[in-house]
């Protein structure tokens, strides 16, 4: 039986492409999480059903984190216990587009295969169907000689416990993360070696499948912890709000940025920084950066209650952006909060949201307003609805006042 699997697996690799250690860099980690240690246990089940979304950027970073992740810069310390910190470990993530190899260093992804290599690994797993459907499959491999170097006899058994601690931070972590997970110890191994073109030294261990569950457990986060030297917590309810700030790529507004971040951290709501780029970006004055951690192409409207958009010169790329239109409207569709400030309330008249609404912007977009239907006004900020516009850097935490405030309402 295990000579036709093997087979099988070499007829099936006839289509591999090999990638250029194409990199991908991964947003920083988090580690402030909406819910408990306890929380993660209890909740976490062996999850074989999965929808067809795929595993976002901002996941897979923390993911990998809790995998391999560094946790002390300079002593080189991981995110799991190692025997004499050799840490002998890799880990693979397996996409529809292909195989990564974290890199804990750096924290990036490295493409090694440009092939959707799952079908292989269902017939190297013995036909198991969820390693075929499922939308990511981490691929733990240890090697047992770097082990064997220091504690001799031992090299087998350590990378095996080791194994065991990096799949028990993925299935906690995916379930921080909205994800279901399962283990898959069954499988031949060197077929599994062959097809990931694993050179000797590693041997595959363990196999963890991930995805969006079918069926979400019920998570109820916990109350945010007001943050050291900012006074009062935030009123009830109102931490548990989901905020995104969606930033240009280049040339962002600083003052317009900052201001908004630092009164929504007042009342203790940490927002995501979502752009089309994960790199860090420049603001407009050329000195402050800024480093997104979620991908606008990767935004769900039900996973936020407000959608925040910050002007600046890199705004012209957002306008004409069917991505960030359709977000737009999908967003006001639901009546989330859609809020923009400066330059970039003009993506809203571009949107067709603004119709009726009476708004507030930088001049350059009076016209463009006004040509959509909107009742311009000059003045610092407007509410109309679920829409906020704000005129200018000026106005930036007046601005985030009043997202804070409809916030609050919808908390009632």
């Amino acid at each position: 039986m295990k000579k036709n699997i093997i087979f099988a697996v070499i007829c099936l690799c006839g289509a591999y492409v090999f990638a250029a250690d194409e990199i991908i860099r991964l947003p920083e980690p988090k580690l402030n999480g909406s819910y408990s240690l306890e929380q993660l246990i209890a909740a976490r089940r062996s999850v074989r059903e999965f929808t067809d979304e795929q595993v976002k950027i901002n996941q897979l970073s923390q993911l990998c984190f809790a995998a391999q992740g560094i946790t002390d810069k300079e002593k080189k310390l991981r995110a799991v216990p190692s025997a004499g910190a050799i840490y002998p470990m890799q880990v693979h993530a397996v996409m529809p587009d292909g195989l990564y190899l974290y890199d804990p260093a750096a924290h990036t992804l490295i493409k090694k295969l440009s092939t959707d290599i799952r079908p292989m690994l269902f017939v190297a797993s013995f036909r198991q169907q969820v390693v075929q459907k499922a939308p990511c499959t981490i691929i733990i491999s240890g090697s047992a000689r770097k082990i064997e170097a220091k504690y001799r006899g031992k090299g087998e058994r350590f990378i095996t416990l080791e194994a065991g601690h990096i799949a028990q931070n993925l299935h906690l972590q995916a379930v921080a993360e909205g994800l279901g997970s399962v283990p898959i110890g069954s499988f031949d191994s060197k077929s599994v070696a062959r097809i990931c073109n694993f050179t000797e030294e590693y041997e595959p261990l363990y196999l963890i499948c991930l995805g969006t569950p079918a069926q979400k457990p019920a998570l109820e986060p916990l109350a945010a912890a007001p943050q050291a030297g900012r006074g009062a917590p935030a009123p009830a309810g109102l931490d548990a709000m989901r905020v995104v700030v969606i930033v240009p790529a280049m040339y962002f507004s600083d003052m317009e940025f900052f201001g908004v971040q630092e009164t929504l951290q007042l009342v203790g709501i940490i927002p995501d920084i979502a752009a089309m780029t994960i790199e860090e970006m420049k603001s407009q004055n050329r000195r402050d950066i800024v480093k997104p951690n979620v991908l606008i192409k990767d935004i769900s409207v039900d996973d936020y209650d407000a959608f925040i958009f910050v002007g600046g010169p890199g705004v012209r790329e957002y306008v004409s952006s069917q991505t960030i239109l359709k977000l737009v409207r999908a967003a006001n569709e639901k009546k989330k909060i859609i809020a923009a400030i400066d330059n970039a309330p003009g993506i809203f008249a571009m949107a067709d949201v603004v119709k009726g609404k009476t708004v507030a912007s930088f001049p350059s977009e009076h016209k463009r307003l006004i040509t959509a239907g909107a009742i311009w006004k000059n003045s610092d900020v407007e509410v109309d609805g679920n829409i906020i516009t704000a005129a200018n850097p000026d106005s930036a935490r007046r601005f985030g006042s009043a997202v804070i405030g409809a916030l609050r309402q919808q908390t009632k």
